[in-house]
């Protein structure tokens, strides 16, 4: 069974044992089972809710240079020449 630890409303850990053992080895501590949720999951009213940040999305690569496409349309010329040759 796992185990979420719980410190200020936040679940900190997650170990494999069950509530009561981890209340042994950790009086203080808050022991729910973890039947949802993960570490930085909060635990509001007997639920664990994600609130964690969403990721920041990946930056869209900049956009080619003039230089860029001009080479690209060399290229493209080279090769519709080499079709009629």
């Amino acid at each position: 069974m796992k185990t979420h630890i719980i410190q200020d409303g936040i679940v900190i850990n997650t170990i494999i044992a069950s509530p009561e053992e981890v209340k042994h080895a950790f009086p203080d501590a808050l022991c729910v089972e973890a039947i949802e949720g993960g570490i930085g999951w909060s635990y509001i009213d007997g639920e664990f809710v994600d609130n964690r940040p969403a990721p920041e999305p990946e930056p869209a690569p900049p956009p080619p240079t003039k230089e860029d496409l001009l080479a690209q349309l060399q290229a493209l010329q080279a090769q519709i020449e080499s079709l009629g040759e």
